[in-house]
């Protein structure tokens, strides 16, 4: 089955103009799924908390159905282990996302940095990183982190 899932999106990660817009979406979740699962990693492992977060914004953000969360995450995992950066996935989402969109992706970052309460200067190192490669302006950059912080701390 993941053989089968893989295919799907290694055919969606190919850099073609003439795909349509389905695997378009779909090169847009996995880097998406690949950037979130990188910023979890970046304190050395995935948080349980970080790991609800990168489910849930999967779910909802990309309307993923649930079943195919867990083998999206997989891959994403897995194609952590083999980038050797992140232009690749940051250029999918700068081809195929307007500026707000990009912005979203931030905050989801972002949600997934603050998810185990503790902000780690790795996490905060790699978004930094991945906002600049999505061009978003610091102003942007971190208005979304206060947003997600704001929304984060206890009432």
């Amino acid at each position: 089955m993941l053989k089968s899932i893989r295919e799907f999106f290694e055919l969606g990660m190919q850099d073609t103009a003439d795909r349509s817009g389905t695997d378009s979406n779909n090169r847009v979740e996995l880097a998406a799924a690949v950037l979130m699962v990188e910023i979890s990693l970046a304190d050395a492992s995935i948080d349980p908390a970080e790991l609800a977060v990168i489910k849930a914004t999967l779910c909802n953000h990309f309307t993923i159905p649930a079943q195919q969360v867990d083998e999206l995450i997989d891959m994403a995992r897995h194609e952590v282990d083999l980038a050797v950066s992140l232009h690749e996935f940051t250029r999918m989402l700068n081809d195929n996302l307007s500026a707000a969109e990009k912005i979203r992706i931030i905050e989801a970052l972002w949600k997934v940095a603050f998810a185990d309460a503790v902000l780690d200067k790795y996490e905060e190192y790699y978004i930094r990183k991945i906002a600049d490669l999505l061009y978003i302006s610091h102003k942007d950059y971190l208005m979304a982190k206060h947003r997600v912080a704001d929304s984060a701390a206890p009432s």
